[in-house]
């Protein structure tokens, strides 16, 4: 059964030893950043910080740090993932509309608006300020009617003004630019801490026009439950913790960040714009559900990898993809191995363009294409394979002028303020050449490696996770 709300995956991740409870108060200010900082190196559990600052609600972080824990979201196993994504995917389960839900057990209007009320961190040595790390961003589209819910920082400003980074190419910039062309507001609600298949949904690269809470029904494999805002024309999960009821001004522009990003770098400052709160709902108890931004590791870089993942291979019509790995190092992002059964030469090529061909698959910048004998998770034989199966003047291809990510830092400066993000991107063809004539791979004798599996026991040697 699909998990109803926050509470019930946190009790899962819980009972399963994936989440430590913090009781010790902390500050919001830099201390949880650096306690989560040294949790996610360690590859420790989900935090939840019971006494953060001096808000009475909790904060919970980085409950999906992990492909275990991105699993259980889903209730699953890590090696099922990516076929599950593409079973469930394909048949969409659109939201079902409620009166009501525990999200407006309190509703919150006028003077009473005060985003002090919840713990938010100011996560890294040079932010800008406090920073909303998981913002589910809810816009409609204002001539389709179309929803699309994706995640955007929020750059705390005051008590009722958030800050908002979104590219010109991302949804939520476009229907804001068709609002305004049409002389009307722009509403927008932000929605903090949910069952785990609506963030997974929002941070996935699902091509324009696909209803993401449509597919977090999917991923769930039940409906949403939506319930409409109190003073704008949009429906929100009923059983959010935390709802943000805003509307985005045409002429108010803000200074926003710098902030601590997902590429390890700081997102640069620039004059953005804003959203201005109208009315906060929440459930009695909220959780602030937040992440950790920085250098790899840490969730952004799993939740983004699955997703991309598991697009790409919904969407590559060439056979022969044994497995695809989006490296953590890579951000979860930026660079991709794929490993393939290998057709005739030229092969890794062209599976390399179709990758990059994807929606999925756009944002990318690097991608090496293995053989079908390299585990694409496995960064030593794939260095082997870089090192040994690669001529750089025959296996690399650059690929000019094609869009980015405006939060890479090796962009020049302009592009990353414009958004506009053209960049360059890399294939890497690190199959066998001519693999008829390529040296043989050296192994022990198959007969030997045969008894020593069956006789393992008896060498008494003791091999980590054995």
């Amino acid at each position: 059964m699909a998990y109803r709300d926050l509470r019930a995956f946190l009790h899962r991740l819980e009972a399963e030893g994936e989440l430590a409870r913090v009781k010790a108060g902390v500050a919001l200010e830099y201390e949880v950043g650096a306690i989560c900082r040294k949790t996610l190196d360690a590859r420790g559990p989900a935090l939840l910080f019971e006494k953060a600052g001096d808000s009475a609600f909790p904060l919970a972080t980085d409950l999906l740090a992990s492909r275990r824990r991105m699993a259980l979201a889903l209730e699953t196993e890590p090696s099922e993932l990516i076929r599950e994504w593409g079973v469930r995917t394909a048949q969409p389960i659109h939201p079902t509309i409620v009166s009501t839900g525990p999200c407006k057990e309190n509703i919150l209007k006028g003077d009473d608006v005060d985003l002090f009320r919840f713990p938010i961190p100011v996560w890294n040595a040079l932010d800008g300020g406090p920073f909303i790390t998981l913002a589910i961003h809810i816009s409609k589209d204002p001539e389709t009617g179309e929803y699309n819910a994706a995640v955007y920082r929020s750059h705390v400003h005051d008590r009722r003004t958030l800050g908002i980074a979104a590219a010109p190419y991302r949804h939520i910039s476009q229907h804001r630019a068709k609002a305004l062309a049409r002389g009307e507001p722009f509403p927008v609600a932000i929605v903090l801490g949910v069952d785990p298949s609506i963030l997974i949904s929002s941070v996935s690269p699902f091509p324009f026009g696909v209803d993401e809470l449509a597919m977090a029904g999917a991923l769930r494999e039940e409906p949403l439950e939506l319930v409409a805002c109190e003073t704008i024309p949009l429906y929100v999960p009923a059983h959010a913790e935390i709802v943000l009821e805003c509307e985005m001004p045409p002429d108010v522009l803000h200074d926003e960040g710098p902030f601590g990003e997902f590429t390890g770098y700081y997102g640069i400052e620039n004059r953005r714009p804003v959203l201005q709160i109208k009315a906060i709902t929440h459930r009695h108890g909220a959780i602030h559900q937040a992440s950790y931004e920085g250098k790899p590791p840490q969730e952004t870089n799993v939740l983004q990898a699955v997703s991309i993942e598991g697009e790409i291979l919904k969407y590559v019509s060439l056979p022969g993809i044994k497995a695809i790995n989006v490296t953590e190092g890579g951000c979860g992002a930026f660079n991709a191995v794929v490993s393939i059964q290998k057709r005739f030469e030229g092969y890794g090529k062209m599976m390399g363009m179709a990758v990059l061909g994807t929606w999925g698959g756009r944002l990318m910048k690097n991608v090496t294409v293995v053989d079908e004998d390299i585990d694409p998770y496995n960064p030593t034989e794939v260095e082997w394979a870089l090192a040994t199966r690669v001529q750089p003047h025959r296996d690399v291809e650059i690929i000019k002028e094609v869009t980015g990510i405006h939060l890479d830092p090796s962009l020049p400066l302009h592009e990353r303020l414009t958004g506009h993000s053209r960049t360059s991107k890399m294939i890497i063809d690190a199959t066998r050449h001519d693999a008829k004539e390529f040296e043989i791979v050296c192994s022990p004798e198959k007969g030997a490696v045969e008894k020593v599996e069956r006789e393992w026991a008896k060498y008494g040697i003791r091999l980590p996770g054995g």
